[in-house]
C-alpha cells in the first residue's frame, strides 16, 4: 500500500481514470489518501476521512511514508471553518475551501490566514452554504450535491460523516416521530426506507435545508419537503436520525 496527502486546495475524484469521468466526490486540502493502484498518470486512492473510493489524478497528490501517514492520521484533526488563504515559500498565496484539514498545513510548509468565525450549532453552519449550486460530487459552497453538503457542514462541526445519504441515514440514532426531531437533525428521502436518494438538515421552525437545484430552505412536514417555489411534496420523508 501506498499513501499520500493533498496539497492543492480541492481535488475532483472521478468513477473511472478519465478526465471525462463523471465526479462522484472531491477532496479537501491537507487530506490523507492510501493508493491502491496507479494507470496512466490516474491512481485509485480512498480517502481517510470517509473511506470513499475513486480516482484521481497522480499529479494532485504528494507522496508520503507510511510512518508520516500514520503520524499524521493520528494527530488531532482540525477542519476549516471558512474559506482561508494560505502560503509558502514558493506559492505567494490560494484559498482553500471550508472544512479542509488546516491541521496538515505545518506538513505541507503551509502558513494560513484564520479568520476569527465562530459557529456555535449545526444551524449557523449550514446557512453559509444557503444558495451555492446543486453540483453532482460537489462538497463546497461552490457546489455541492445534498450529502455532500451535509458532510461538508459536520465536518466542520466536528462529525464526521459517511459520503453517500444511504450511508448517512445508519448513523446516530432513529427519532421516532416527526415532532420530536430537532435542529440538527438529519431528515432522509426517497421512495423506500431502504433506497434513501436525499438528505436534509432540519433547522427552526419545521424548515429544511439541502442541496436540491441549490442550498435551500424549504418547509419540512410528516410527509416530506414542501417546495415553495412548486407548491408541492418534493421529497418523501422516511426516516429522521438524531446525530449529535
Amino acid at each position: 500500500m501506498e499513501y499520500g496527502i493533498v496539497n492543492l486546495s480541492l481535488v475532483p475524484m472521478r468513477k473511472k481514470n478519465n478526465a471525462k469521468s463523471e465526479m462522484i466526490s472531491q477532496l479537501f486540502f491537507g487530506e490523507l489518501i492510501e493508493i491502491t493502484s496507479t494507470k496512466n498518470n490516474w491512481s485509485l486512492v480512498i480517502s481517510n476521512i470517509d473511506k470513499y473510493k475513486g480516482w484521481i489524478r497522480t499529479s494532485h497528490f504528494l507522496s508520503i511514508s507510511k510512518s508520516d501517514y500514520i503520524k499524521l492520521n493520528n494527530k488531532k484533526k482540525k477542519f476549516s471553518n471558512t474559506e482561508i488563504n494560505i502560503s509558502n515559500k514558493n506559492i505567494r498565496k490560494y484559498t482553500i475551501p471550508s472544512g479542509s484539514l488546516i491541521s496538515n498545513c505545518n506538513y505541507l510548509g503551509f502558513s494560513y490566514d484564520l479568520n476569527n468565525v465562530s459557529f456555535n450549532n449545526i444551524e449557523e453552519i449550514s446557512l453559509t452554504f444557503l444558495n451555492s449550486p446543486y453540483v453532482w460530487g460537489g462538497k463546497t459552497k461552490f457546489g455541492a450535491d445534498c450529502s455532500g453538503f451535509v458532510q461538508t457542514v459536520f465536518k466542520i462541526y466536528g462529525k464526521i460523516l459517511p459520503r453517500d445519504a444511504y450511508e448517512q441515514a445508519l448513523e446516530g440514532i432513529e427519532v421516532t416521530g416527526f415532532k420530536d426531531s430537532k435542529i440538527g437533525d438529519l431528515a432522509f428521502f426517497g421512495k423506500k426506507i431502504d433506497a434513501i436518494t436525499h438528505v436534509g438538515i432540519i433547522i427552526s421552525a419545521n424548515k429544511i435545508i439541502h442541496s436540491s437545484g441549490k442550498v435551500r430552505i424549504d418547509q419540512l412536514n410528516e410527509h416530506g419537503i414542501f417546495n415553495l417555489d412548486k407548491e408541492e411534496i418534493s421529497h418523501d420523508l422516511k426516516l429522521i436520525r438524531r446525530i449529535i
